[in-house]
């Protein structure tokens, strides 16, 4: 009868770990996940002076809010700015993404910091290339 009593308490034992891992990994599995497209992006050949505008799409394929905390650019040059700083789970938005060429020549690449609440991948860097040609100055008219 001992024998019985200690086989089916070793079983609920058991059933209580398994439940009890099932449940602590299913809360790890509750967090957000950032997903964004294209990672880089090159305007090609642009004359100077000229403003490009590009957009990003941030994704939460998790199951939790992701929340956009912070985003920059490493030049003052592009400004950045996303429609939206939360997303619950399966939502997008757009990170849209403004180069001013003025007062630039040549090869161009900038790159652009999205920090979030993703515990997998908190910072992601995207890059904004392209080419900026110099703007030739008209030749004034002499009478």
């Amino acid at each position: 009868m001992k024998l019985n009593k200690s086989i089916c308490c070793s079983r609920w034992t058991v059933l209580f770990f398994f439940v009890f891992i099932g449940f602590a990994l299913a809360q790890f599995e509750n967090e957000p996940k950032v997903v964004i497209l294209p990672m880089a992006y090159d305007f090609g050949d642009i004359i100077q002076d000229s403003v490009v505008t590009t957009y990003f799409v941030i994704a939460n394929e998790g199951s939790d809010t992701l929340k956009i905390t912070k985003v920059s650019a490493s030049c003052g040059c592009t400004a950045v700015m996303p429609e939206k700083n939360e997303l619950k789970p399966g939502e997008s938005t757009n990170l849209k993404v403004t180069f001013d060429s003025k007062g630039k020549t040549g090869k161009q690449n900038r790159l652009i910091t999205v920090d979030t609440n993703d515990p997998k991948n908190p910072t992601i860097n995207l890059t904004l290339t392209g080419n900026v040609i110099k703007k030739e100055k008209s030749a004034g008219k002499v009478k």
